[in-house]
């Protein structure tokens, strides 16, 4: 999976073309993909639908959002590769900046695991589970310093929390200074950790 520039509410609006998100060069055998004065390299293959769950700001309302994600294959290696918008991961289907808020409102702002899930979570749980608290939560905090890519590892003494609370911070700083709250630093931060 390749992450490119472009946010996931841009591609959402409109799925950029085969050509706007090429990739440079094949992953599997390094070939460039659209070689100056020669055939392209990496041909477009269709799209594949990928759900994104979570919010798309900050301040923004959580729900599911399918994307059309741009799939490409190399004519000499066969490796294929699929493409989508900045901020999300590989093996998850809550977006980057989601997990990384999520992960602030539980171990800095200190709202509670059931609070944050009614903030985040895609869905509204209804019935005997509803008060109960979000377990996803304590995956994401165990699996924090792998489910971004940082510019610096991160030191891994301590608890989990206390190791997660260090990948916030550090995503906070990846934030552009311009913005002013810290939650909107780290969405942005983690946006570009992907």
């Amino acid at each position: 999976m390749i992450g490119t520039s472009v946010s996931i509410k841009s591609w959402a609006s409109q799925t950029p073309s085969a050509a706007e998100v090429r990739p440079p060069c094949c992953v599997g055998c390094g070939v460039a993909s659209a070689p100056v004065g020669d055939r392209i390299r990496v041909h477009g293959q269709g799209l594949v639908r990928r759900q994104v769950r979570g919010v798309l700001d900050p301040d923004g309302i959580s729900g599911v959002l399918e994307i059309e994600a741009r799939k490409y294959e190399c004519q000499r290696c066969g490796t294929v590769m699929t493409v989508v918008p900045a901020g999300l991961l590989a093996t998850r289907q809550y977006s980057a900046p989601s997990i990384a808020l999520a992960l602030y409102l539980w171990l800095v702002a200190g709202l509670s695991d059931v609070a944050v899930r009614e903030r985040i979570g895609a869905w509204r749980v209804r019935g005997r589970s509803g008060g109960r608290g979000w377990a996803q939560l304590y995956r994401w905090v165990r699996a924090a310093p792998r489910l971004f890519a940082l510019p610096r590892p991160v030191s891994l003494a301590g608890t989990a929390r206390a190791i997660a609370g260090r990948v916030i911070a550090m995503l906070g700083a990846l934030g552009p200074p311009s913005r002013t709250s810290l939650p909107s630093r780290l969405f942005a931060g983690a946006t570009l950790a992907c």
